[in-house]
């Protein structure tokens, strides 16, 4: 039996722990645990890129209690924490799992890994509730550090899928399936064929049992966090996932 645990921040609800459980195989076993930082809030204005990248020492020391208490791996979502260090983003992944000592996979981290091993150098991003400013240049940053080009970067504002930054902070928490599904449509539509895959940033928007619709649609893979996640955390298991269907990266373990 293999043991992982979730990392999430105070303000994300952690339920992907029972996500988790659609596709790893029988007898995995998991749990979840929060990363010890406050001063966020429930917007994207008041939750601060620069408070997340100073949250290593607490994610490290979260990831070390969950290894404490039996976890072989340590997988964290919610937040970009990695790609806010851009060409740095797989360093603080190694940190995390140093300070652990066990295999760490964080979400942005992951998101680099996936579209490397899918040999997907042109991305789309579907930047959903990401609002323009420092979370846009972050997430374009993030990737372009890291050997990607960037075709097209639209929110849920630019493609009138919201009509205020205040229904997009609240649509953010809720996890709306129909609302991603349509963004990533649209963002693979507007791209027009220059993209390889469509990136779809923000831990709140789970693609988990939608991404296989979507390529055949699209035509294209998608990758999102937590299907990069489960990836990586899978891979991290040296396991496959317990049934197909699940898209082009879950499958192709």
């Amino acid at each position: 039996m293999t043991r992982v645990g979730f990392l999430a921040p105070l303000t994300t609800w952690n339920d992907l722990p029972l996500e988790f459980l659609r596709v790893a195989p029988e007898g995995t076993s998991v749990a979840g645990a929060f990363i010890p930082s406050r001063g966020q809030t429930r917007t994207m204005a008041g939750f601060g890129l620069d408070r997340i990248a100073e949250a290593l020492p607490a994610m490290q020391e979260a990831a070390r209690d969950l290894a404490e208490a039996g976890a072989d791996v340590v997988a964290q979502f919610g937040i970009p924490f990695s790609l806010t260090h851009a060409k740095r983003a797989r360093d603080a992944q190694s940190q995390v799992s140093d300070a652990a000592g066990v295999p760490a996979v964080l979400m942005g981290a992951s998101i680099l890994d996936a579209l490397d091993y899918l040999g997907a150098r042109r991305i789309a991003i579907a930047g959903g509730y990401y609002t323009p400013g420092e979370w846009v240049s972050m997430a374009r940053h993030g990737f372009e550090s890291n050997g990607f080009e960037v075709v097209l970067q639209e929110n849920w504002l630019e493609q009138g899928i919201v009509g205020s930054a205040e229904e997009s902070d609240k649509l953010a928490w809720e996890q709306d399936a129909a609302t991603t599904n349509a963004h990533v449509l649209r963002t693979a539509e507007r791209a027009e064929g220059r993209a390889d895959a469509i990136v779809v940033c923000g831990g709140g928007l789970r693609l988990l049992g939608h991404a296989a619709n979507l390529e055949a649609k699209t035509g294209v893979p998608v990758v999102a966090g937590d299907l990069a996640m489960y990836w990586g955390t899978l891979r991290a298991m040296g396991a496959q996932p317990r049934s197909t269907g699940w898209g082009r990266l879950l499958d192709s373990l």
